[in-house]
């Protein structure tokens, strides 16, 4: 008599909800773009690295085949792993130590860590802050197009009557 494995669809909800809510995206959308993609194999990867999950319910969660998880498992895990968006995501989920040389100064009885930037900008003069503080404002504005955008605009093509 085969016996039945443990169910782990609590697991996978919540790493479901991690990535969903980490990328502000639904995964289990019928999207087949290559950001969607990528996030779907993030889910796969973290969901076979913390549970023993098959790999039909893996993929039951974000409605896909077992299939597209095993061929995700063999073609894209070490390609996502090499995209720092997605690779930062995979260690925050599992609370790894982000990979930076960091200073660490007290404020209120904690410990914050500086990167080499923040130490660099701490040392520049007020003028030398105000120009990198404009430039860095308008490279913060140019990543908003990676941002996903739920509104869409209809757009009625009709023939005309001229």
């Amino acid at each position: 008599m085969r016996q039945k494995t443990k169910d782990y669809s609590q697991e996978l909800n919540e790493i479901y909800n991690f990535v969903n809510d980490y990328f502000r995206v639904d995964i289990a959308d019928k999207n087949r773009s290559n950001h969607y993609v990528d996030l779907r194999t993030l889910f796969y990867k973290i969901a076979t690295d913390k549970t023993y999950a098959t790999t039909k319910d893996i993929g039951a969660v974000v409605n896909r085949d077992h299939s597209t998880v095993v061929h995700s498992r063999k073609y894209y895990f070490d390609y996502i792993m090499s995209i720092d968006e997605i690779k930062e995501a995979y260690r925050s989920y599992f609370g790894l130590a982000i990979e930076a040389s960091a200073a660490v100064i007290p404020v209120e009885n904690e410990e914050v860590k500086l990167t080499e930037n923040e130490m660099a900008y701490r040392r520049l003069s007020l003028e030398d802050k105000i120009k990198y503080d404009e430039r860095a404002s308008l490279f913060l504005k140019s990543l908003n197009w990676k941002e996903y955008n739920t509104t869409f605009e209809t757009i009625n093509v009709g023939i005309s009557s001229n």
